[in-house]
């Protein structure tokens, strides 16, 4: 469930309905205040299906190794090494 919430935001006179723009003094901005309950927006399902499918790709990778955690650093200190 969304939570109340409000937004405040400045527009044209031209941007708000007729019968709304009567009320107002012409060529001045004004100031609207929307409040109401926001909506959690879904995520699309595309988004997500590419989100999964780019983490998946590294699934298992180096698996093969069985390397502890020690080892993995040497490994990378070693390559680094290299550079210097």
């Amino acid at each position: 469930m969304g939570e109340i919430g409000k937004i405040t935001k400045t527009l044209e006179l031209n941007e708000l309905p007729e019968d709304v723009r009567a009320a107002f003094a012409p060529g001045k901005p004004v100031t609207a205040v929307f409040e109401g309950e926001f909506v959690e927006p879904e995520p699309a399902a595309d988004a997500i299906e590419a989100r999964q499918s780019s983490l998946l790709r590294f699934w298992g990778a180096a698996a093969d190794r069985n390397t502890s955690i020690e080892e993995a650093v040497a490994r990378v200190r070693e390559l680094r090494d290299e550079w210097d």
